[in-house]
């Protein structure tokens, strides 16, 4: 068997075959956000987000563990490509499981998540055998994500909440087993130009909910003055996101990352969850029937899954911070979090979306300064 070894080509991108496993997804991601943009009667309630939560994360992380491996081991060879492959008939199965995975698909949920898994222990498998420098990380990868993934399987045998404690007790597994590797896996650092891409990637699948929510909430309703503003407000608020995670934060991070890089990593699973509730409120905000109190939640919640990790992500990897402007962030952050549910009772959904749009346009601003300065 030939050797297959690190993937060391610097400064290198995505290639086609990563963006084509991308699109599998889409289609997980837009049936996870109808959790929360369909909710019950027009209103989430809370089973709707911990519904939303729970099957976000195995979702992530199976996009994950195929992201983390081609950007360490990737060879993009035959093998690689048809196992790319497999794992995406995988997750197709994946995606359909995910719309009623506590109901009726939970079963092809579980078995398809475990088999998205066990391929990609396979494939460390052949790193093993492969590369014998690197086969204490590939064993421990695939020992961990084999037990973790196997509770998945043995779960389909026991009804719920079995069923669910076990699909827990296999996700802490496979996601505590990169950080008891932590050592081993920061003398193989990753590549510090392709993995903000691919986060940045899945960042834009995930907001791609938001325009799919902006025209959704339109449908019903006549072309109107108010119909207007109300798009505009919307679009601005998905833009202002996109600004702050890509003309801010990834200018800082690409090339600077080091190590494992599990902050980076794992601080973007909030981010993603909030940006997929960005698509709950936007809709909202475009169908104009929903109380500014439910808007301002949605928002409110939105903004501090995405802001707060950004914050300690930024203040990981920029180097020469302001720890004035640091605080002055956080404070931002509070104040306009506490103003927008304290007072939801007294604003217009018009109004709360404009100001959500003036906050982050000064988050943005001290964001920028302080990447300028570093």
């Amino acid at each position: 068997m030939k050797r297959i070894g690190l993937n060391t080509d610097e400064g290198r991108h995505a290639v086609w075959l990563e963006l084509f496993f991308d699109l599998v997804y889409v289609v997980a991601l837009t049936r996870l956000t109808h959790i929360v943009v369909a909710g019950h009667n027009g209103h989430i309630e809370t089973s709707d987000y911990l519904t939303f939560f729970a099957l976000f994360v195995p979702v992530w992380w199976s996009w994950v563990g195929h992201t983390m491996y081609q950007n360490r081991f990737g060879t993009y060879d035959i093998t690689d490509s048809l196992l790319t492959l497999l794992q995406m008939f995988f997750a197709v199965m994946l995606a359909y499981g995910v719309g009623n995975a506590f109901g009726e698909t939970g079963v092809i949920f579980a078995l398809a998540y475990a088999a998205t898994r066990w391929v990609l222990v396979f494939m460390y498998m052949r790193v093993y055998l492969g590369n014998p420098d690197v086969r204490p990380i590939a064993g421990g990868l695939s020992f961990g994500f084999a037990v973790g993934s196997s509770c998945w399987v043995v779960s389909v045998f026991f009804p719920p909440p079995a069923m669910y404690i076990l699909w827990i007790a296999g996700l802490v597994i496979e996601l505590a087993t990169p950080l008891l590797l932590r050592k081993q896996l920061a003398r193989v650092p990753v590549h510090n130009t392709h993995l903000p891409e691919r986060a940045g990637l899945f960042a834009l699948l995930v907001m791609g909910e938001s325009f799919l929510g902006l025209v959704s909430g339109a449908d019903s309703y006549e072309f109107s003055e108010a119909l207007i503003l109300n798009l505009v407000f919307g679009f601005s608020i998905i833009c202002a996101i996109w600004w702050l995670y890509f003309e801010t934060l990834e200018k800082a991070l690409t090339g600077n990352l080091q190590g494992a890089a599990h902050l980076f990593l794992y601080g973007h699973l909030p981010i993603y969850m909030g940006i997929g509730l960005l698509a709950a409120g936007v809709q909202r905000l475009v169908a104009t029937n929903h109380s500014t109190n439910d808007l301002s939640s949605i928002f409110s919640f939105s903004l501090l899954l995405i802001l707060v990790p950004l914050q300690f992500i930024h203040h990981q990897y920029i180097s020469n911070k302001s720890g004035r402007l640091f605080f002055a962030r956080g404070l931002l952050i509070v104040t306009s979090i506490l103003v927008f549910v304290c007072l939801s009772s007294l604003l217009s959904n018009q109004l709360l979306a404009f100001m959500i749009v003036f906050m982050l346009i000064i988050y943005i601003r001290l964001e920028s300064v302080d990447a300028i300065h570093s």
